[in-house]
């Protein structure tokens, strides 16, 4: 959680410095852009390097990498020699760090639990991440870079190295990646044939890819918002610099509610309608967000943005978690990384675009794109969640927690309860893998031979 605290600091703090030399809407977006630019320079080598080396040793070195540099940012800004394209250099070096980090830890995460819990501890780690982010190191961030400027940086490079400590603690077992099933000791392929092995096997899954283009829609639409968001509080809502840390906490109390909300709303109502109600509300709640009348009201949407992103984010990754193999787990989530990135960066250059024809076009919008995208695509979001459902099904079997109901059976009563619209469809063929599972690459991937989405 030092870690989280240490990014909301960061997140915060460089934004306010760009406003600081520059009001320029486009000069603010290229920060954002920046953030997103190590993963489409080195996301596919990344992924395949977590997929070999020890993930704990990699977690440690980017939090130490990351300390250092802001270190060096803050005597840099202590000294008055700080520039826009000082930030943007170490927002370069951060984010590549955290692309490290975040592949890592989620290639990691299906190692230290079990995958039936994997909803739980998904939505453990979002809701708590954002919590402590906007919560603890947003307003942090903000009020002490209204005592100093260098001040922040300083206690955020601290919270790296403590993240670093922690760390050491995890255990050797779960650090290490598995080889794939049946592949022999010995030295492996070599790093570009892995990346290839990585990328095929998202290009041949066609629903995952599918998938995939849906949530670098959202993060396109999101981030049109996002990238001049401090513009938008600032102009726009008129809220002081020493209160930005504290209107962007206001997500925190939706991200925990949302953490909360998860897997009870999973439980009732089914990943596939759970994951198509939080993508709507999300739209919808970036529409209301910049007509609100003031900044007041505008924190209650922010808030509730949290909510349906920490219910979304927390569902289609434990999806991912679910139906990607051990073995290419790292190199299949970093070419996901990749697209989603891409669609960051450009939506953070249309951003300021449209921000510099008003600052309420990126949020109009950006909502009205994650509701079209989510309508267009729903059958895809449906499929996908079945699958999940059914991995997590034959999970349960091998444990011996699963039901008596064959999974032929449970298959065909989902099946018809969609067809039906009945309530009891929740699950979206959550045993259902007989047949229709084992056929699965013949009818949801493109060509080729393909494997088994699951260990």
């Amino acid at each position: 959680m030092s870690s989280s605290v240490a990014d909301g600091v960061m997140l915060t703090v460089l934004p306010l410095m760009a406003a600081m030399f520059t009001n320029d809407p486009v000069l603010v977006a290229g920060l954002a852009f920046t953030r997103f630019l190590p993963w489409l320079l080195f996301g596919f080598l990344i992924g395949a390097l977590v997929d070999r080396l020890d993930r704990g040793r990699v977690l440690i070195a980017a939090n130490l990498v990351r300390a250092a540099t802001l270190i060096a940012l803050a005597v840099t800004v202590a000294a008055g020699e700080a520039t826009v394209l000082t930030l943007y250099a170490v927002m370069f070096v951060v984010m590549t760090c955290e692309a490290f980090y975040d592949i890592g830890g989620r290639a990691l995460m299906p190692e230290l639990v079990a995958k039936t819990s994997l909803d739980r501890a998904n939505s453990r780690i979002v809701g708590g991440r954002v919590v402590v982010e906007d919560f603890g190191g947003a307003p942090l961030g903000g009020l002490l870079f209204v005592v100093a400027a260098a001040l922040p940086l300083a206690v955020n490079a601290g919270a790296y190295v403590l993240g670093a400590l922690i760390l050491i603690g995890l255990p050797l077992s779960a650090r290490r990646p598995r080889r794939a099933e049946g592949e022999a000791e010995g030295p492996r392929a070599s790093i570009l044939v892995s990346i290839r092995e990585g990328m095929s096997f998202l290009w041949k899954d066609r629903p995952l890819r599918h998938l995939v283009l849906h949530g670098s829609l959202v993060s396109f639409g999101f981030m049109l918002q996002s990238s001049v968001l401090v513009l938008i509080l600032r102009v726009h809502f008129e809220v002081p610099e020493a209160l930005y840390g504290v209107f962007l906490s206001s997500a925190a109390i939706g991200a925990l509610l949302g953490a909360l909300l998860v897997t009870r709303m999973v439980t009732a109502f089914g990943r596939f309608r759970t994951e198509v109600f939080a993508y709507v509300l999300m739209g919808a709640g970036c529409v209301a967000f910049i007509l609100s009348p003031n900044a007041y009201v505008a924190g209650l949407f922010w808030a509730l943005i949290a909510v349906a992103m920490a219910v979304s984010n927390t569902v289609i990754i434990g999806i991912a978690q679910l139906v990607i193999p051990a073995d290419l787990r790292g190199r299949v989530l970093s070419s996901v990384q990749i697209v989603s990135m891409t669609f960051n960066a450009a939506g953070a250059l249309l951003g300021g675009v449209l921000g510099r024809v008003d600052l309420r076009l990126p949020s109009l919008v950006g909502g009205a794109l994650v509701i079209i995208a989510t309508l267009v695509l729903l059958r895809v979001i449906r499929r996908m969640t079945e699958r999940a459902d059914a991995a997590e099904a034959r999970d349960l079997r091998e444990v011996g927690e699963g039901t008596d109901v064959e999974p032929a059976e449970e298959a065909e009563r989902v099946s018809k309860g969609w067809e039906n619209g009945s309530d009891q469809g929740g699950r979206g063929g959550e045993t259902g893998q007989g047949k229709k599972e084992e056929k699965r690459f013949g009818e949801d991937v493109d060509s080729g031979p393909a494997r088994s989405t699951n260990e």
